[in-house]
């Protein structure tokens, strides 16, 4: 195991890789109260090259502890995204009884790409463990599925459909998700597909496919997780979800084709994962914290991409329509965070500061904005990323801006990295937020979760954390800050 280098960017608690570059999160699995996370792993260089399987574990969704590379490249190619399983009944047959961890199986996509330069070659694979997923190994026949003739066929996420007595595996088909059907995790049967006409689309494939339940008020219901390539919703990648049934064979969404959720509003949130076998049934999930726009171009020095602060995923009635909200795990949430300013008026003109420096940590606070108002929020206290919140009487408007502060990234880098969005939400006369800091980003929630942002933050001189009225008046009924420790 490598300790961490340093450098001025790197996260504080986010997870980073110990050197080189990472992106999607790959194989999430909770076995004997551990969570396992795997993740797409370039160890040699701080750019995409050939992908291996990092791989870490924690306790507490906090605090990593960074284990061996789990799957390297071999004769069938590349490692790319995918999942990972307990098989509690041994249906792979992969494991006998004499075996005392948990057996767990992995699925991968297997990337040949041929010497004369033709077209990659995509068809998915297992690894398993029997030591409780501390170290893996491949079959002698790894392959469990080959490709039906598409040139995108990719991130297998299985899960165990108990109702149909079958595993079940969603994968990315180009503009459409499959879905299989297993009995004993080798032999695979397509069931359907979803997605060509659903959601948001561009001239590249849907990605990382994500399939779960979750109950809202004592029923449940099914949602679908894709991440875009092109056309999120600030430009470049993003997450979208679709929440409907599933029975084992087809997933039918509830809402119409042309409706686009979004999981995250800011830039940088994609290819998005849960956990399985979660001991108490949460949904956590974590994502990439990048954008393809400029991920292998950020100003950092020994390595390149992190992942997002894990959330909680639940579902919300909102106007008649279920919604996913997204929520801090509740063991990072101290219950006694500090206080700091509360009940204090804005005004025109107005700036209020939130601590004495700026600190990585959580700070939550309550605003009522009076109609015509606008403040704005300076998390690094300057321009590095500014949130306008601009109060009318049809609801509230925010503006997300960021710029390029520091220049020592590439021209990919300061081309695309600086952005400007606006996203209108409904009106409410409190609005709660929440925002995680650390050295290099910059993570949002509002409306208890129901909008997140989620974006990278390259400031090479952070200040005290503000708040600035700019139009009319606004209150600060109460702010509070944690460290995350």
């Amino acid at each position: 195991m490598r300790p961490l280098t340093s450098d001025s960017y790197r996260p504080k608690f986010h997870f980073t890789p110990p050197f080189g570059w990472l992106n999607d999160p790959n194989g999430l699995v909770c076995i004997n109260d551990e969570y396992h996370l795997f993740y797409q792993y370039h160890p040699f260089d701080t750019v995409w090259g050939p992908m291996h399987w990092g791989h870490a574990v924690s306790k507490d969704l906090l605090n990593w502890i960074h284990m061996p590379v789990a799957l390297k490249p071999d004769r069938f190619g590349a490692c790319f995204s995918g999942s990972a399983v307990i098989d509690w009944k041994n249906s792979s047959g992969f494991f006998d009884k004499q075996n005392t961890h948990p057996g767990v199986v992995a699925f991968y996509t297997a990337n040949f790409q041929p010497k004369d330069g033709s077209a990659w070659i995509q068809s998915q694979h297992v690894a398993v463990s029997r030591d409780g997923g501390k170290s893996w190994s491949k079959e002698k026949n790894s392959l469990v599925l080959e490709n039906p003739g598409l040139l995108d066929f990719r991130d297998p996420k299985v899960f165990r459909h108990d109702e149909s007595e079958a595993w079940i595996m969603v994968v990315s088909e180009g503009q459409d998700i499959g879905i299989y059907r297993s009995i004993d995790m080798q032999n695979w049967k397509k069931s359907s597909v979803f997605g060509a006409t659903a959601g948001a689309h561009d001239d590249s494939a849907l990605e990382c496919p994500d399939l779960f339940p979750l109950t809202f008020e004592n029923k449940t219901y099914w949602v679908l997780v894709a991440g875009v390539q092109h056309c999120g919703p600030t430009g470049g990648t993003g997450t979208q979800y679709f929440v409907g049934a599933f029975d084992g064979y087809q997933f039918v969404n509830e809402n119409s084709d042309e409706s686009v959720l979004w999981l995250d509003h800011g830039r940088d949130f994609y290819a998005a994962q849960s956990w399985s076998d979660v001991a108490d049934g949460r949904r956590i999930a974590i994502a990439w914290m990048s954008n393809n726009l400029y991920a292998d171009s950020i100003p950092t020095s020994h390595w390149r991409g992190a992942m997002s602060v894990p959330r909680e995923l639940e579902l919300t009635n909102i106007e008649g329509r279920l919604r996913l909200v997204s929520k801090l795990p509740h063991q990072w949430l101290d219950a006694q965070p500090s206080d700091l300013e509360s009940n204090v008026l804005l005004s025109e003109g107005n700036t209020l500061q939130l601590s004495s420096d700026f600190q990585v940590g959580i700070t939550r606070f309550s605003l009522s904005l009076s109609v015509g108002s606008d403040i704005e929020y300076y998390p690094f206290g300057n321009d590095a990323i500014c949130y306008t919140f601009s109060r009318s009487e049809s609801g509230l408007t925010v503006t997300t801006k960021r710029n390029v502060l520091d220049q020592n990234g590439s021209s990919k880098y300061e081309i695309h990295f600086a952005y400007e969005s606006e996203l209108k939400l409904p009106a409410r006369e409190l609005m709660d937020l929440l925002h995680v800091s650390d050295a290099c980003s910059s993570e949002m929630q509002l409306l208890d979760g129901l909008y997140s942002f989620t974006n990278l933050v390259f400031c090479p001189e952070p200040l005290s954390p503000r708040l600035a009225c700019t139009k009319g008046s606004v209150s600060v009924a109460e702010s509070r800050f944690q460290r995350v420790t």
